[in-house]
């Protein structure tokens, strides 16, 4: 029988409540059938790595590493609207990826790597899923673009209080 870990985690660019509401809204316009469901709007946010499941010990290590990035601030634009068919999932991202977030979602990546974790070695893509079990979506849809400003990056809880999911800020990560 396996250990039943401690608290399921990931790290994220978390979106304040005007962009979260943004983003939100411009997500409803998506047409989106049959069993898929839209992810609510205290969810959303842009994965920078996915965790999972870990000790709390394991969590300690990652905090003090996550403390250790050193990048600067910088925004982007929300521009276009697409979805991942195989994970039949609908998002929100950017035509044209900062390189400033590759470069804190690589950090953050190698300093994580030093508590055991291993990141995914397929490309980095960055997005907001917006609805799950969805129909394809036409990639880079129009809409005005949304700017969004990243001050800080934020290691966030993942918890399971009944039906669905809800996340949890554990601690921010402010950016130089």
């Amino acid at each position: 029988m396996r250990d039943k870990k401690d608290i399921r985690l990931f790290f994220a660019l978390w979106p304040d409540e005007a962009l979260r509401e943004r983003l939100h809204d411009t997500a409803k316009r998506i047409p989106i059938e049959g069993a898929a469901r839209r992810v609510p709007r205290s969810n959303l946010h842009l994965t920078l790595h996915f965790i999972g499941n870990v000790y709390f010990e394991e969590m300690i290590c990652l905090q003090r590493q996550a403390r250790r990035v050193t990048a600067d601030k910088f925004r982007f634009d929300i521009d276009c609207q697409g979805s991942f068919n195989e994970s039949r999932v609908a998002w929100l991202g950017c035509r044209d990826a900062p390189v400033a977030l590759g470069e804190l979602q690589a950090q953050l990546g190698r300093q994580l790597q030093l508590c055991g974790y291993r990141p995914e070695v397929r490309r980095y893509h960055p997005h907001v899923t917006v609805a799950r079990k969805t129909a394809p979506v036409t990639d880079c849809g129009s809409f005005g673009p949304i700017p969004w400003t990243v001050t800080e990056f934020a290691l966030i809880e993942v918890q399971q209080p009944g039906k669905g999911v809800q996340y949890r800020v554990v601690e921010t990560y402010p950016l130089e």
